[in-house]
């Protein structure tokens, strides 16, 4: 249990602060995301429409997680340490960024003559006046209360600026981890100048049996012309909350493209939201789930169009099985004056037993009179005629709904990056896929467990 000095409750929260002290502006944004952590009521599943479908939040109390270890604790946990030798290491990384509860473990070295890729708490010190018009703008306190605990309590992350006209070669890693029953609340701030170019990738992780808190708050802005990869995998264990909020600014003739791969936790509320500030950006967001047991997995997005001639595509595809549950909600919303808009969604949900359950509800806010914005949805079980034409061929109806469900989400791996991430990417699914044959949950003859 957390002590009557540091406690967080659903009421109050006890600022911390980064390894080496905050600075003035940060210590200011602290007090203010607190006073709006008190102001606004804890969600509630009967009161609150983000929240109507995932009622695990009414009995969540972050009360009940431990305090981490001390601040400069630098003794990295085995299962970070296991990924951060895992499949990703390879030659492309350029830098590695590794934080956990108790702060920063790992902290990469620069990236370019005017690219970093540094610690929460470095990089804030070393460019202080980057980061005090991004950190808490991007994501405001007072947008929701997850936004503004995580500004509260954040202890360590990345900071990663990329100048003008840089193009980083390989890619930047970020881990991102909880363990031992704590809590943690890792933040990451991204900025690209104009003409810049990077390929990030997160890791949000903890270990399986540990019932933790894991709250990754990433704000990104990129400046015209820029062109931000981001890839997030999400790997936590299997009694591990996730609360996670990505926001992007994206420019004039800038392009965001995001990746999500979501395999991990006992139940998440995953918020993916893209603003299209600058004329003629480009926003392509595209993710995957699978679920399993009894895992809850809700996402809600944001594609909003505020400047005119923005371009923004949305793929989220989705395969629960057991007793799992998928929840998603999507907004295309077209301020007035964002003319020549165009804009799409499309959720696609394979149930994989009758158990499973999917709800999917994308919708369309539009105050524009010259945009086209489409969105489609869809839920359903393995078809049929697929499975007899696999069977027909000689292979067994297990292996052919195996091969079924990756054929689903080829369109959605084949769009992670070339090479590396693309395999990870194959790699994670493809375990999951294993995971469920061996428990025989790919048998549509036995019953959930």
């Amino acid at each position: 249990m957390t002590d009557a000095s540091s406690r967080v409750t659903r009421e109050e929260a006890v600022p911390v602060a980064l390894a080496g002290g905050d600075s003035a502006w940060l210590a200011g944004l602290r007090q203010a995301a607190l006073a709006a952590y008190r102001e606004v009521p804890w969600p509630s599943s009967t009161r609150d429409e983000d929240w109507r479908r995932t009622p695990q939040i009414d009995k969540l109390d972050p009360a009940t997680f431990t305090e981490p270890r001390p601040l400069g604790v630098t003794d990295m946990p085995a299962y970070l340490a296991e990924a951060v030798a895992g499949p990703l290491a390879s030659a492309d990384v350029s830098a590695l960024v590794v934080s956990d509860e108790c702060g920063n473990l790992e902290a990469g070295a620069g990236v370019g003559s005017s690219a970093t890729a540094q610690g929460l708490s470095a990089g804030i010190a070393a460019e202080s006046s980057v980061w005090q018009g991004l950190a808490g703008v991007v994501a405001p306190p007072g947008l929701r209360k997850w936004i503004s605990l995580n500004t509260v309590r954040t202890r360590g992350g990345a900071a990663l600026h990329v100048g003008r006209g840089q193009q980083v070669d390989g890619y930047v890693r970020l881990l991102h981890g909880v363990s031992q029953g704590s809590a943690s609340f890792p933040r990451t701030l991204i900025k690209l100048e104009e003409g810049a170019s990077l390929t990030v990738v997160e890791e949000w992780l903890s270990p399986n049996a540990d019932p933790s808190l894991l709250v990754p708050l990433v704000e990104v802005e990129l400046g015209r012309g820029a062109h931000l990869t981001h890839v997030i995998f999400q790997n936590c264990g299997d009694q591990t909350v996730l609360q996670s909020t990505v926001r992007a600014h994206v420019g004039q003739e800038a392009r965001y493209d995001l990746r999500w791969n979501m395999l991990g936790a006992a139940w998440q509320k995953s918020y993916f939201e893209a603003l299209m500030l600058g004329e003629g950006s480009d926003t392509r967001l595209v993710g995957l789930c699978v679920g399993k047991q009894r895992q809850h997995c809700d996402v809600q997005t944001l594609q909003d169009h505020v400047a005119p001639g923005a371009v923004s595509d949305l793929l989220y595809r989705v395969a629960v099985a057991n007793r799992s549950r998928s929840v998603y909600a999507g907004l295309i919303r077209v301020e007035e004056g964002a003319q020549k808009t165009n804009a799409y969604v499309q959720n696609r949900n394979l149930l994989l037993s009758p158990q499973a359950k999917s709800d999917s509800n994308p919708t369309l806010e539009i105050l524009a009179n010259d945009v086209r914005c489409t969105h489609g949805s869809t839920a359903g079980r393995i078809d049929d005629n697929q499975l007899f034409y696999c069977e027909s061929r000689g292979i067994e109806r297990e292996q052919a709904r195996r091969l079924i469900i990756e054929g689903f989400f080829a369109d959605v791996v084949d769009s992670f990056p070339e090479g590396t991430l693309r395999e990870c990417g194959r790699g994670l699914v493809l375990a999951v896929l294993e995971e469920l044959a061996r428990t025989g949950a790919l048998d549509a003859s036995r019953r959930a467990a």
